[in-house]
């Protein structure tokens, strides 16, 4: 433990050097800058207080100031905060008397605050370095978030900007959750993965902060598997460390990442080869996992896997599924009952039940095995209640019989009565040998189910209804799947009859819907014109009801740059109503758009005034 905080100390100080070195290089440099003071604060528990400085260095003929901060609320609490403006107040302070405070606004709910501050004739301008605010906050939650210059504006005395550098602050306490890491799939079994086949397992690893390194080692059953090949995902670039220790069937992987991730990540996988019929447990173990200081990320029991290619002797319906929107009532369809991996059997039975309101039966027949032709059969259909009994035994001198592919026992027909759908349900199902003794196996059911295909659009709606030439408008599409089997179909969006865009919906789930967003470029459309929004998705196989796939949702408006409230004339209320914003920014609750129309763009200024000004009494024609 006390090497552990050693390390985490000299690694801490190292990163105070290299903020310290990157601050006083600014300073040497005599590059102005605005910078949080203390850049770092680490290891407060809630409950307890702190405070931060935000200063501006090595500025000269300083006239004005925009400083937009902000922090995460949900772990750092607001408690108080002092404007150092201006310097005849505050001696450590920035900028002097007399000037306007234009903004000093802290919002604790939204974890921002606005200072901006200008200077007024016959005030000096302001040289070197000061504070241009303190602010206190407590402790209340877990977490790390920066402490954010997120906006800067610095003003000479004639109005023009001043560049400089902008050096944020970061709060930190921390304390990492467990990973999770785990083989994926985390089971196969399957007796089709016989010798010579290749199969490939993940190792995943999820609910990870900050990961810089791991290794693990994976243990398996020599007897059943080799190791054929180890690919690292691309986060982690060479040189990587595998070690394949065949023999033992061990395998060492480890690996760093020039940059630290967060999140879920499948982080290496491994491909077998299939050597024997067995089963083998996929070990997972020896799990280090390391953060970007170099200390142990926490991870829960590693989940193992696990390999089974011995043969399963199966009795199921085929195909498993039948849906189908073209067997309409009448319509007649076949399902065939198969057997596979079974050895020495002499006799079978089962039975089979369906909802009669949907499907009648018409009759069945035995495929005997080998064509033999020494045995008995008993076939008892009862339609109304929907079940049907079968049996087949061997007799003398018949020999028993062993089946390993799969193959058709029994073929049932059926004729589809009704839409709807129905189970096709083995039970009472008996695989039995010569000496009377039962042969273990699963079975597998079926399902029927003759069903609606239509999809459709049900909402159109643009982001806004009126907007300038050359504006991005993006039109949200709600498209729905109103039928009973899953789809894939295209939707395209139009405005009057030119082409949009076209996305498209892949296995969209029945009676689920989808959201979509197509971007509109409006760039060389016509001012003074209403354009016609519409979606269309495309017929799928078998819809009856095409009627729904189309949706208009009325009109969009290409208005005159500077007709602000799309009125189709340029006139004093469209001149107030920017005026009315002035100096708003994007994101503000009173940032209107429809005033910006002149680059600095995301932001109201005498630019868009003038803009405006320049084309007032123009209308539509």
């Amino acid at each position: 433990m006390l090497k552990t905080k050693i390390v985490y100390s000299i690694l801490f100080a190292l990163l105070i050097s290299t903020l310290t070195f990157n601050i006083n290089t600014a300073f040497s440099q005599k590059t102005p800058v605005i910078y949080v003071d203390p850049s770092t604060i680490t290891g407060l528990d809630p409950s307890q207080t702190f405070t931060i400085e935000v200063k501006v260095a090595n500025i000269t003929n300083f006239y004005g100031v925009d400083i937009q901060f902000r922090w995460d609320p949900s772990i750092l609490e607001y408690v108080s905060h002092t404007a150092k403006i201006p310097v005849e107040t505050y001696p450590d302070g920035i900028l002097h008397q007399p000037g306007i405070t234009i903004m000093d606004t802290a919002d604790p709910t939204a974890g921002t605050y606005a200072l901006a501050y200008a200077c007024m004739d016959p005030a000096p301008a302001f040289n070197g370095t000061g504070t241009a605010f303190n602010m206190t906050f407590t402790v209340i939650d877990i977490g790390q978030c920066l402490l954010e210059i997120y906006g800067s504006q610095l003003s000479d005395k004639g109005g023009n900007p001043i560049v400089h550098d902008v050096q944020n602050g970061y709060f930190s306490n921390y304390v990492p959750t467990e990973a999770k890491i785990s083989v994926s799939p985390q089971s196969i079994i399957n007796p089709s993965l016989v010798p010579c086949k290749n199969f490939t397992i993940n190792i995943n690893l999820e609910n990870f902060v900050d990961l810089f390194s791991f290794e693990f080692w994976l243990g398996y059953d020599t007897l059943v598997l080799d190791t054929v090949e180890v690919n690292v995902d691309p986060a982690f670039p060479p040189p990587v460390e595998i070690q394949i220790v065949e023999p033992d069937g061990q395998i060492r992987v480890a690996a760093n990442t020039s940059i630290p991730i967060t999140g879920n990540l499948t982080i290496a996988s491994i491909t077998f080869h299939v050597t024997d019929q067995g089963e083998s447990v996929i070990d997972l173990h020896n799990i280090t996992l390391t953060d970007s200081w170099s200390e142990p990320i926490p991870c829960e029991e590693p989940v193992d896997g696990y390999f089974n290619n011995v043969l399963v002797a199966k009795l199921y319906v085929y195909p498993p599924e039948i849906v189908d929107p073209t067997l309409t009532p009448s319509s007649d369809f076949q399902i065939d009952i198969k057997m596979q991996n079974i050895f020495n059997f002499y006799s079978y039975e089962f039975g089979l039940a369906y909802d009669s309101n949907v499907i009648t039966c018409l009759g069945a027949i035995i495929h005997p095995t080998d064509n033999d032709t020494n045995f008995h059969t008993e076939i008892i259909i009862h339609d109304a209640p929907g079940n049907i009994l079968v049996n087949l035994t061997y007799h003398p001198p018949a020999e028993p019989k062993s089946i390993t592919a799969p193959t058709t026992i029994v073929s049932i027909y059926f004729q589809a009565k009704n839409y709807g759908s129905t189970a096709l349900d083995l039970h009472d199902t008996k695989i039995v040998k010569q000496s009377g003794e039962e042969i273990p196996h699963e079975v597998e059911d079926g399902f029927f189910a003759t069903l609606t295909r239509d999809v459709a659009i049900i909402h159109v709606e643009p982001s806004r209804n009126m907007t300038y030439p050359g504006r991005i408008i993006n039109i949200t599409v709600v498209a729905a799947n109103l039928g009973d089997i899953q789809e894939t179909f295209n939707v395209t969006t139009y405005y009057d009859e030119n082409e949009i865009g076209t996305q498209t919906v892949i296995d969209l789930p029945a009676n689920q819907n989808i959201t979509l967003v197509f971007p509109w470029n409006t760039t060389g459309l016509q001012p003074c014109t209403n354009y016609t929004i519409k979606a269309e998705a495309t017929q799928v196989p078998y819809e009856q009801n095409i009627t729904n796939n189309i949706y208009i949702d009325g009109y969009v408006k290409i208005k005159m740059i500077g007709d602000v409230n799309g009125d189709g004339k340029i006139d004093i209320y469209d001149i107030t109503t920017a005026a009315g914003v002035y100096g708003s920014k994007e994101g503000d609750p009173n940032w209107n758009p429809d005033a910006d129309v002149a680059p600095q763009w995301g932001i109201i200024n005498i630019y868009d005034l003038v803009t405006i000004a320049s084309r007032y009494g123009q209308t539509c024609p």
